[in-house]
């Protein structure tokens, strides 16, 4: 759960913040509402082969780099009673390289989609300029009450990682090189 938890939150706390915000107000129900678009996100971390989880390095049979370049797109919506609501999405280019010459092994599309909700707000998602993401949340598997999660290079080809949360304390993470899905949300 630990390489998970830094893996996921590490990635989405590298969003870079602040390349334009526009906050709107939802009519009627009192929703603070939040859009963010075009936001550079750049992203590095290592995938080990033999680890517990190995991503891109079991495509490719040895360790390597994985570098990532993308822009996000994401709303958030406050909700008067204290949820918080978001879709964030990820489209960029994943540069991988070989940790032990650092030949280019590959270089192609990945994306990011989440949809998550927090009902009351108590995995505390979200930072004060009005962003929210899985990464920042506290325990997400204990306290996210809705999640959908998918990490993909090239599709499913090269890598993937997907979360899913259907109420809280109930989850589940995989991807193509984890040997599985884990979690008590898992059927």
């Amino acid at each position: 759960m630990n390489i998970k938890k830094i893996l996921v939150g590490s990635a989405a706390s590298a969003i870079m913040l602040g390349a334009m915000v526009i906050p709107a107000f939802a009519v009627g129900n009192g929703a603070q509402v939040y859009r963010f678009a075009n936001e550079p996100f750049v992203w590095d971390e290592t995938h080990v082969l033999g680890s517990w989880f190995p991503g891109a390095s079991e495509k490719f049979g040895e360790s390597v780099n994985v570098h990532y370049e993308a822009l996000n797109a994401e709303t958030v919506r406050f909700m008067k009673n204290g949820d918080v609501e978001w879709t964030l999405t990820q489209h960029g280019t994943a540069t991988i390289t070989a940790v032990d010459n650092g030949a280019l092994l590959y270089e192609g599309p990945f994306q990011v989609e989440e949809i998550v909700r927090d009902n009351g707000g108590d995995a505390n998602c979200s930072t004060s300029d009005g962003h929210a993401w899985l990464g920042k949340c506290s325990q997400w598997w204990n306290y996210v009450d809705f999640a959908q999660y998918n990490w993909k290079i090239t599709g499913n080809s090269v890598d993937t990682f997907n979360i899913t949360v259907k109420g809280a304390g109930n989850w589940c993470y995989g991807g193509i090189h984890e040997n599985g899905a884990y979690g008590p949300g898992c059927k």
